[in-house]
């Protein structure tokens, strides 16, 4: 194992293109538990909490920047956060404990690529995008097209994520809803998770996004149920119909922490109360 600290941004990016097997370390929440019971095997780790081009929480005309190794602390505490997206800061209000939201980062959280990642329910819901960089290219890719597979993403192997894009509107004039259902209220490991915004016009849903955790290989909007609410009244919309989807877009497992038929009636019970709000 290789453990290396690039000077800057610049020497991060050349570093990137010359090592092979490698991992980023920023919190290490994650990373060193992973080291621990043997899951990564003689890594090079690079070291990159200390980039100052990678943190902290920016805004510009039409959305707010999160740079990937800002800590869930800061998250919380942004005043930027709580003016514009106050349903990402009200979210993360029981996320770990404050010890670990001192040190776990935002891009560590979402690179990790964890089925249970609390904050990528989230960021779905607010159709967040990541800044994707490599020594000589920048790229925008929404979360909901990030993940290919269980801990797998379209990150190249000289890229990294830099920052979180989330649009100052992306819950303006929407109904937000937030539920992690866990062993705990709060410290706990998500069983289920559901996150969702929606737009209400005279009793109709005109816009609706629906982003679940802990119920397939890694979050995931729920796209197939979305389409078929929209448009449509509470009166409605059929719940056997709504059930019918949610069998197409759902593959919850049975683990220590809970059976998989638990998971999927939590899941369709949130999924009623969101919808029925």
């Amino acid at each position: 194992m290789k453990f290396i600290k690039p000077k800057n941004i610049e020497n991060l990016y050349e570093t990137l293109d010359d090592v092979g097997n490698q991992y980023l370390l920023a919190g290490g929440t994650d990373i060193n538990v992973q080291i621990k019971n043997g899951t990564i095997r003689k890594p090079n780790i690079i070291y990159i909490n200390h980039i100052q081009e990678l943190t902290g929480i920016e805004e510009n005309n039409d959305s707010i920047l999160i740079g990937s190794t800002t800590s869930f602390k800061d998250i919380i505490e942004s005043k930027s956060i709580k003016k514009y997206i106050p349903f990402m800061h009200n979210s993360l209000q029981n996320f770990a404990s404050p010890l670990i939201q001192t040190t776990a980062t935002i891009g560590g959280n979402i690179a990790n690529g964890s089925p249970t990642a609390d904050v990528i329910p989230i960021l779905l819901a607010l159709d967040a995008k990541l800044m994707i960089c490599s020594k000589s290219t920048t790229r925008e890719v929404f979360l909901k097209d990030f993940f290919t597979g269980y801990k797998q993403n379209v990150i190249m192997k000289n890229e990294l994520i830099t920052k979180i894009l989330i649009s100052k509107r992306a819950e303006h004039k929407y109904q937000t809803f937030y539920k992690k259902v866990g062993s705990r209220n709060s410290l706990a490991i998500a069983k289920v998770a559901v996150a969702g915004v929606k737009k209400v016009t005279k009793e109709k849903i005109t816009d609706i996004k629906i982003a679940v955790g802990s119920l397939n290989e890694y979050p995931r909007r729920l796209f197939k149920v979305e389409e078929y609410v929209t448009g449509k009244t509470l009166i409605e919309i059929d719940f056997e119909k709504v059930e019918e989807l949610l069998n197409l877009e759902i593959t919850p497992i049975s683990d220590l922490r809970s059976d998989k038929e638990y998971r999927y009636h939590v899941c369709v019970n949130l999924i009623r109360t969101f919808l029925n709000e």
